[in-house]
């Protein structure tokens, strides 16, 4: 079954590509140039020629953990996340646990071009133009606590840290920065999930379709400027008032006593055009965002008012919006673990509160915006998969035998 998988896989790669594959990880017979075990994945990246692939497996049942540098146009794959949370996703739906995850990726100078998708990173840094960082896990560590979240009968993980992106406009002017449809566990003491740093100019910095557990900043301050999208992504602000009742384990439900600062952490903007984004905190007077410079349109707000979020131009926002009404049953009060939980309750404000860049509405958060954009659960690349397979026992006597193969596209 497992060999069917990845066949299939592979051959869909070529069909669209054309390019030379280098598999990283496959157990199968190897080949020379093309399959590398885990600890050449960074050999592999180096003899890869511009318009490779690099695809990385899942088979191995240990944690693996890597630094890789890309300084050529490459595009890398993986199969997924949180596979284990998402049925009907892939035949192999292993936890991520023993999924193999990259400690820093890095896209160089001469990168410009590149791509990566469907994997576990813990941090990335872009330090070229034509990037594209899209359905990825930025996934940190989790702790368990012994303390029972708002009555439960079980104690909650606590987030010890999640993912980064760095784009670093450090030696020249970045442009067509996206990075779209992933997921962000970052909460450590409010550290943004995105940093803009450098000295440089930024423009079309897409951020389109993300989770955050926490903080972005989009602003470089004085010296440099980001210009770009901000649309359809879901803040939640929630985390990062854990840590406080993991250190202390009061008896008490999530919003329990908070160092001061932590509900007044905010993100901060350049030049963005912010809308369709579901922004959630427990701050009750400030905005949650710091945008003087932006076009702030059709977001939904837990808390605040409009008073409190200055910007450019303002328009069509619903502030004080009920998150437990937004999201369905599952949203958990903010206590979000996985990707599933944030699907858009049936009778939810943020249905078609949004607006499309053909004026047209559109939902608000993960699952709405512009085509091609939007949220895929656990990260599936855009790739076909088998998500079904049946085959006879081995002892089958029938004749034919009758074998069912589901496959989807993943677009």
């Amino acid at each position: 079954m497992k060999k069917f998988l990845l066949l299939f896989t592979l051959s869909c790669f070529v069909f669209q590509s054309q390019a030379t594959i280098r598999r990283i990880g496959y157990i199968g017979a190897p080949v020379a140039n093309i399959d590398f075990s885990y600890n050449n994945m960074q050999f592999a990246a180096n003899i890869a020629v511009p318009g490779d692939t690099l695809q990385i497996y899942q088979q191995l049942a240990v944690n693996q953990v890597f630094s890789l540098e890309i300084n050529k146009p490459l595009t890398i794959i993986g199969f997924g996340h949180s596979l284990n949370s998402n049925s009907g996703d892939q035949v192999i739906n292993k936890p991520d646990s023993i999924i193999n995850k990259i400690e820093n990726l890095v896209f160089s100078v001469g990168s410009a071009g590149s791509s990566v998708q469907g994997l576990n990173l813990n941090s990335c840094f872009i330090r070229d133009s034509n990037i594209t960082v899209t359905r990825c896990r930025f996934k940190g560590e989790y702790a368990l606590s012994t303390f029972n979240a708002c009555g439960s009968a079980s104690p909650f993980l606590y987030p010890l840290n999640g993912g980064i992106i760095n784009i670093q406009a450090l030696n020249y002017n970045l442009n067509n920065i996206f990075i779209n449809g992933n997921y962000f566990d970052r909460n450590t003491y409010g550290v943004p999930s995105i940093v803009c740093s450098g000295s440089y100019i930024m423009t079309n910095v897409q951020i389109t379709n993300n989770y955050f557990n926490g903080t972005v900043n989009l602003s470089t301050g004085t010296i440099g400027q980001v210009y770009g999208v901000f649309a359809n992504n879901i803040m939640n602000h929630k985390f990062q008032h854990l840590f406080e009742i993991y250190s202390h384990n009061s008896n008490i439900c999530s919003q329990g006593p908070v160092y001061a600062y932590l509900p007044f952490i905010q993100s901060n903007f350049d030049y963005f055009n912010i809308k369709n984004n579901i922004i959630n905190t427990d701050d009750t007077t400030s905005c949650t965002i710091i945008a003087p410079t932006s076009i702030v349109q059709n977001n939904i707000f837990s808390i605040a008012s409009q008073y409190a979020c200055p910007s450019a131009i303002s328009s069509n926002n619903i502030f004080k919006a009920n998150m437990t009404d937004v999201f369905s049953a599952s949203w958990n009060d903010g206590l979000v673990y996985n990707d599933n939980q944030l699907v858009l309750g049936t009778s939810s404000p943020a249905i078609n509160a949004g607006i499309k860049e053909n004026l047209t509405p559109t939902h608000c958060g993960i699952f709405g915006g512009e085509l091609g954009q939007t949220y895929k659960l656990s990260g599936i690349p855009s790739v076909p998969s088998f998500y079904q397979l049946s085959t006879p026992g081995i002892n089958a006597t029938t004749n034919p035998f009758n074998v069912t193969i589901s496959v989807k596209s993943n677009n």
